[in-house]
Parts: C-alpha cells; sequence; structure tokens
C-alpha cells in the first residue's frame, strides 16, 4: 500500500469514526432519555402486558414496535434494556431487538426506490417473521436465563449502604417508586436525594412533602443524567467496535468483497453474511450502493445478505450486547442473524 493509496484510506476511517461515535453518542444518550421518560410515564405492569408474548401478540408488537422506529443496531440497545428492565416478555424484546434495524418506514421506502415492490414485500415478510420465529424459540428454549440481570439491576447510589442499627425502631423513611412516595420500615443506612445524615451518622427522612417537589422539579436531570451514565457504561464497548469498524470501513474495498462474495463463489451469500458484520452498515446506508455491487457482479441475495449481517448484527452492536448477554445467549443472537441473512440471500436469488 503507497501513501497516495494509504492516506485518503485513513481520512475515510477517520471521517468515519468522529461521525460514527458523535451519532451514536447522541443517539444512545437521547433514546435513554426518551426511554427513561416513557418508563416514568407508563406503568411497568402496562409495558408487561403488552409485551407478555401471550398467545403470540406480544411478538408482533415487538416486531411491529422495532418496524416503526428507524434506529441503527447499536442505538436500539438502549430501548432493549428499557425494555428488560421493565420486565417485558423477553421473546417480543429480543423481537424487537432483531427487527429495528432491519425492517422501519426508511427501509421499506429505499428498498422500493432501489429494488422495487415484490423485493421490498419479501424483503419485509422474511425479516418480521424470522425475527417472532426465532425469538419466540430462544425464549421456549429458556435463553433468558443468560442475561445478565445483575448489570442491568445496578444500584446507583453513591454510598457504601451498612445495616444502621441505630434504626431498627420502626422509624420510617420515604422511598420513591416508579415516581410515587413510599413510607417504608428500617431502612439502611444510605442516604438519598430524599434524606440527610444526622450527627450520628444515620440517614434522617425527609418529608413526604419535600419528596414530592423533590421530584416534580429534579425527575427530568435524574432522567437525563441516567441516560449519561448508563452511555459512559458502554462507552469502552463503543469505542472498540467504532474503531474496529472505522478500519474496516476505510481499508476494505469494494472489489474484495465482489472478489469472496461474487458470483462465481457457490457460497457467496453465506460469505457476504459474515463479511457483512465487521462493517458496521446500516440497511439504510447500503441500499443506496446495492446497485453499484451488483453492476461489479454481486447476485442480489448476496447483497442483501451482506446488508442484513452488517446492520443486523455489527460490530459494536455485538460489542455492547457482550456487556448484557452472557456467551450463549450472544452466540445464539448471531447465529440467528446469521440465519437471517443467509436465508433472505437464497431467498431472493431464488425468486428475483
Amino acid at each position: 500500500m503507497t501513501t497516495e493509496t494509504f492516506i485518503p484510506m485513513a481520512k475515510e476511517a477517520l471521517s468515519f469514526f468522529v461521525f460514527t461515535f458523535t451519532e451514536l453518542m447522541v443517539l444512545f444518550i437521547g433514546i435513554s432519555f426518551i426511554v427513561g421518560v416513557l418508563q416514568e410515564l407508563i406503568p411497568e405492569d402496562k409495558v408487561k402486558a403488552m409485551l407478555s408474548g401471550k398467545g403470540g401478540r406480544g411478538y408482533f408488537i415487538g416486531a411491529g414496535l422495532g418496524a416503526l422506529t428507524p434506529f441503527c443496531s447499536c442505538s436500539t440497545i438502549p430501548i432493549m434494556v428499557g425494555l428488560l428492565k421493565a420486565r417485558a416478555g423477553f421473546g417480543p424484546t429480543l423481537a424487537f431487538l432483531f427487527t429495528s434495524p432491519l425492517v422501519n418506514p426508511i427501509i421499506v421506502g429505499l428498498f422500493f426506490v432501489a429494488l422495487g415492490l415484490k423485493a421490498t414485500i419479501i424483503y419485509s415478510i422474511l425479516a418480521l417473521m424470522m425475527a417472532i420465529m426465532i425469538s419466540f424459540l430462544l425464549e421456549k428454549a429458556n435463553f433468558q436465563r443468560f442475561i445478565k440481570w445483575d448489570t442491568l439491576d445496578e444500584k446507583q447510589e453513591d454510598c457504601s449502604c451498612q445495616p444502621d442499627s441505630t434504626e431498627q425502631q420502626g422509624t420510617q423513611h420515604v422511598e420513591v417508586r416508579s415516581g410515587t412516595p413510599i413510607l417504608s420500615g428500617p431502612q439502611l443506612a444510605c442516604c438519598t436525594a430524599t434524606e440527610s445524615m444526622d450527627a450520628t451518622g444515620s440517614c434522617a427522612p425527609a418529608t413526604v412533602n419535600f419528596a414530592i417537589a423533590s421530584i416534580k422539579t429534579d425527575r427530568w436531570v435524574r432522567i437525563f443524567k441516567e441516560a449519561v451514565r448508563q452511555f459512559k457504561t458502554f462507552l469502552p464497548y463503543i469505542i472498540i467496535g467504532v474503531v474496529i469498524g472505522a478500519i474496516a470501513h476505510g481499508f476494505v474495498p469494494e472489489n474484495l468483497i465482489v472478489k469472496y462474495a461474487g458470483p462465481d463463489n457457490p457460497f457467496a451469500v453465506p460469505v457476504a453474511a459474515v463479511i457483512g458484520v465487521p462493517l458496521y452498515v446500516r440497511v439504510s446506508t447500503m441500499i443506496p450502493i446495492f446497485i453499484p455491487l451488483m453492476a461489479k457482479g454481486m447476485s442480489v441475495g448476496a447483497v442483501v445478505a451482506l446488508t442484513i449481517g452488517g446492520a443486523g448484527a455489527s460490530l459494536p452492536e455485538v460489542i455492547m450486547l457482550k456487556r448484557i448477554f452472557r456467551a450463549p445467549l450472544l452466540g445464539a443472537f448471531l447465529a440467528s442473524v446469521f440465519f437471517i441473512a443467509v436465508t433472505a440471500g437464497i431467498v431472493f436469488n431464488t425468486v428475483l
């Protein structure tokens, strides 16, 4: 590689990193904030009822919610975390995770422009139905046991809680649950925003009126701070993933993709699906270059597989999911996206 070719590639990679990282930061914090507001306003029982998965309704609602949200794969994670925290159905939540980066109004419109009505209908039905089917099977196989619930349920206290021996006489404290102040029994000596520490080192309860006023004035600030905190916990994973994605984006030429996923390779569709993962492409980004890739000899099925592989299981998303999913569930997720990509690619090559 000469200096003349390296510099443009490096600039492309750097530009990709800056743009993608900034986009992910804004989307992640923004979406986390929106999810936090919704969690504040919508009771958990209602969320669980809608996405319970009973009778199959929850799966279609989850997939439908994904189809209506024009997010990339990484941007779905804050919403997924919010659904899991609300103890929504595992299967419907997975259906949302699979569907959101693959099917939405923007993608459907671009697909229609690039490949026509028939291809758009086939793609949308395949993506939705396979997402629902796989989510149903993973829930029935009890894969929810591989979620790192301890990571999702981390307590956000700023001090170390220790049992308070001086407050075992039924002293009442203000506890905030779902935005409602509730008087409760003996608590741990860890002061919250509605308490203050007295001379003995114990937390003195504030009044209910003070708690209500604090909730009204600090609610949005608290939600935003939680969104920023959640982003910070994912920051190392995001940086690692975007760096690798930027290198792949800037230094992997289209000709190399066509070489290994072109019409002369009988395994072009599965190879294209595998290649797509480190490229970190969104469907809305990939669709405009459908025609140039196919003009270079890449089959429509291989292009579709490449798109689903990159959009459905991008490397930054996989790295962030590693913090939430244990190895068996993460492996099942990757295998599922690969299955969707290969199946869709084969169907497209057969039908079109």
